[in-house]
């Protein structure tokens, strides 16, 4: 990063932080970011070489260098989708954003991406994707769908719940549609998830500790106050959502 680089960054997220928190509060999560940032290094953090309990059983904690998985949700979510992966070896997979090939050196799937370019990547919108209805056992979107009709040029709130049908239509009877989501980041999704107007057969939840990556399973219902730091760009609550097409 170039001098003109930083001082963007310092502009555009410092700045409005320090202006919203405080130039003490600010400080106080820079040194622990970059406390947090070189103990994870090392492998010597609780978030890096740790483990969480979900759904009864424990998940060792994914630890990768590429965004330092050991400072957000990373390391949460690709540990579980890894377990995923690996429960449907040898079936059609379609990921909707370019994300576990960063992390897992085994994955050969189908994947959709509107921006990200990277060999093997179809570049499509999610809303867009023309491919045979019930082609896959399993779609995956990790922390992908907060971002559709937000992070775009034209807001759109109701796209990811077009998005949703679609991905719905794309699973095989029996398979699988697994979605996380980070709270807060989108508050329209956080509310159509919430009431069901996007309709998933279960909804569970993780939430990170107030000062440190680690995380453990909650009710959902005591995830939806979970705020998004859009500082350090990190979620507080992660909301997994999942839904089985019918067989008949």
């Amino acid at each position: 990063m170039n001098p003109l680089e930083a001082l963007d960054v310092f502009k555009r997220r410092v700045v409005p932080a320090m202006r919203d928190r405080g130039a003490l509060t600010v400080l106080l999560t820079c040194v622990r970011w970059i406390v947090g940032y070189v103990l994870g290094r090392l492998g010597l953090s609780e978030a890096s070489k740790g483990s969480f309990t979900y759904e009864g059983r424990r998940v060792p904690y994914f630890r990768h260098n590429y965004h330092y998985t050991w400072l957000g949700e990373r390391n949460a979510e690709v540990a579980l989708a890894k377990e995923l992966f690996e429960a449907h070896a040898g079936e059609k997979i379609l990921e909707v954003g370019n994300v576990t090939h960063h992390y897992l050196d085994d994955v050969d799937h189908t994947v959709v991406d509107k921006y990200e370019v990277a060999p093997g990547v179809l570049n499509l919108d999610v809303v867009d994707i023309d491919l045979p209805e019930g082609s896959f056992d399993l779609v995956v979107a990790i922390s992908t769908l907060e971002h559709v009709g937000l992070d775009e040029d034209v807001l759109d709130p109701a796209k990811p719940a077009r998005a949703v049908d679609l991905l719905k239509s794309l699973v095989r009877p029996g398979g699988t549609l697994w979605v996380t989501h980070p709270v807060g980041y989108n508050p329209t999704l956080d509310a159509d998830l919430r009431s069901g107007a996007i309709a998933f057969d279960s909804l569970k939840a993780l939430r990170r500790s107030p000062s440190r990556n680690v995380w453990r399973q909650v009710d959902v219902d005591d995830v939806w106050d979970a705020a998004y730091d859009r500082f350090i760009f990190a979620a507080h609550g992660i909301v997994v959502a999942e839904w089985t097409r019918p067989l008949a």
